[in-house]
């Protein structure tokens, strides 16, 4: 979850992990190392950037991304893996993404390809989940809400004064 607000808050970040680490991971090359890191922080950011501002975006880059279990370890090379998100955190993005505005779609986006959930992948997961309905037939998509609102799916999941 602190993956998906970070995103929400850095592009940079958003564009790391949810565009560039999974380029390299469906190009085969499903590994990072700190340089290859710099090399596109570099041409991503204004030319006045210096090397040590790259090295250390880069650094927080790959540290946050490892924090989120992004990379498997912290090492070069830094192989680029997709951790298996519980379905509560899963319902939690589908309901904060259906309230603000983003770019990209509720299949389609930088929150949850950073997971490696797109496509049928992230279809089937989302016709599993409990708070929510999902269909598909060709290109008419379905959504069935259990919830009007992301506080009204938190309270009802999580309400306060309950036994953690």
């Amino acid at each position: 979850v602190c993956h998906w607000h970070l995103q929400l808050s850095d592009p940079l970040y958003r564009a790391f992990t949810g565009t560039f680490l999974v380029q390299r991971h469906e190009s085969g090359r499903a590994a990072v190392t700190r340089d290859v890191v710099v090399t596109w922080v570099g041409d991503q950011g204004p030319s006045r950037w210096t090397m040590t501002t790259r090295i250390q975006f880069a650094s927080k880059l790959l540290s946050a991304a490892y924090s989120a279990g992004l990379l498997a370890g912290n090492r070069d090379p830094r192989a680029v893996v997709f951790p298996r998100v519980p379905d509560d955190a899963l319902e939690y993005l589908m309901y904060l993404l259906r309230e603000i505005t983003f770019e990209g779609t509720l299949l389609s986006n930088p929150y949850t390809g950073s997971l490696g959930l797109d496509g049928s992948a992230l279809e089937d997961r989302l016709r599993a989940l409990p708070g929510l309905q999902f269909s598909r037939q060709g290109d008419l998509l379905n959504y069935g809400w259990h919830h009007p609102t992301l506080r009204a799916w938190a309270d009802a999941n999580f309400p306060v004064g309950a036994a953690a």
